[in-house]
């Protein structure tokens, strides 16, 4: 089994373009501990968003979505997913569901269900 150490040097060396430690690298201040913590947090949160989407596009609850979309962004970004930006910009921006919308629910359902397993499995 590897040391907090040696596994923070692991993380330092992931190279996704997918995800990326970098910020937790940075705050948890090399606590290995602390990073997996937040980062578990993170995942889970994301997890559940995907759930409250699922029923949320089929309500096309414009206003729930963008509730939720908001709240999850920073867990997005912390694990390095900022190339999602335009979705979130496009969630949060639109006056009405239409295609552009659904297909940015559609591009972050869809990293997180392949991302999650990827990023807990670094975190092992």
């Amino acid at each position: 089994m590897l040391s907090s150490a040696e596994k923070l040097k692991q993380l330092e060396n992931v190279a996704s373009p997918a995800y990326s430690f970098q910020y937790l690298l940075l705050v948890s201040g090399g606590d290995y501990a602390f990073l997996k913590e937040i980062a578990t947090l993170y995942l889970d949160a994301m997890l559940h968003y995907v759930d409250d989407c699922r029923q949320i596009a089929a309500d096309k609850d414009l206003n729930a979505l963008k509730q939720q979309t908001h709240k999850i962004a920073t867990s997005f970004n912390c694990l390095g997913m900022d190339y999602l930006q335009p979705c979130f910009d496009q969630i949060k921006h639109t006056s009405h569901w239409d295609q552009e919308t659904a297909n940015s629910l559609h591009m972050l359902i869809a990293t997180v269900q392949d991302n999650v397993p990827l990023v807990r499995k670094d975190l092992e």
